[in-house]
């Protein structure tokens, strides 16, 4: 347990001991990692739920919404890294699997505050920040972890982002009707989940609900 909160807060203080640690055995961080990601999985959902329920949603709705948002927010974080991976060896070559895959997985460690997301007015740029905070130890630990100079890191991140930007254009029709039918199929309600909504990893919200609801 002390070394998954090491390993939290570590990434989150950007501490060069931690990123050596990385460099040198990937394989030793690897559970810790997986906390790390758990912690943050946690934390999204807990502020998913609270935003939920300002929007009167609740019983099968909101296990079903809920149930949703985590696939989606999965899906994403799995395609990001398979994009970076991608990207990186593009431009780089030969590029280990496993120490992307810590690094994705410790790069989580800024959204174990995403509970704040769902403090009304200030949850969404609360979002932001802790997503930039997120993609900052993203470069970082992929700069230390294959011995790349930052600016190189940075480009072959930026790129998997600006694929992911793509994808969102080119799937989002698709993206839309899946999410709608499956919504619909399981609780017979419409939903407003739009295709750039689940590669933003934003909860799922019904549309058939008073229009004086609290939203984010």
């Amino acid at each position: 347990m002390s070394e998954l909160f090491d390993v939290l807060f570590g990434a989150m203080g950007l501490r060069a001991s931690l990123f050596q640690r990385l460099a040198d055995d990937p394989a030793a961080l690897l559970w810790p990692a997986v906390g790390v990601a758990l912690l943050a999985a946690a934390s999204t959902m807990l502020g998913h739920i609270a935003i939920l329920l300002l929007n009167h949603i609740r019983g099968w709705r909101l296990l079903t919404s809920l149930a949703l948002s985590a696939l989606a927010l999965a899906l994403l974080n799995v395609v990001q890294a398979a994009i970076t991976w991608a990207m990186a060896w593009l431009i780089l070559g030969r590029f280990p699997l496993l120490s992307l895959l810590v690094v994705g997985l410790i790069s989580t460690a800024p959204l174990v505050l995403n509970v704040t997301t769902a403090l009304p007015h200030l949850g969404l740029p609360l979002g932001r920040i802790w997503e930039g905070w997120s993609f900052m130890v993203l470069i970082v630990g992929a700069s230390w972890a294959f011995s790349v100079p930052i600016a190189w890191a940075l480009g072959f991140t930026i790129a998997g982002w600006l694929v992911i930007q793509l994808l969102s254009r080119l799937l989002q029709k698709p993206l839309n009707w899946a999410a709608s039918r499956f919504w619909t199929l399981a609780t017979g309600r419409p939903t407003m989940i739009r295709g750039r909504d689940i590669l933003a990893g934003t909860p799922i919200i019904p549309v058939s609900q008073p229009a004086a609801e609290v939203s984010r």
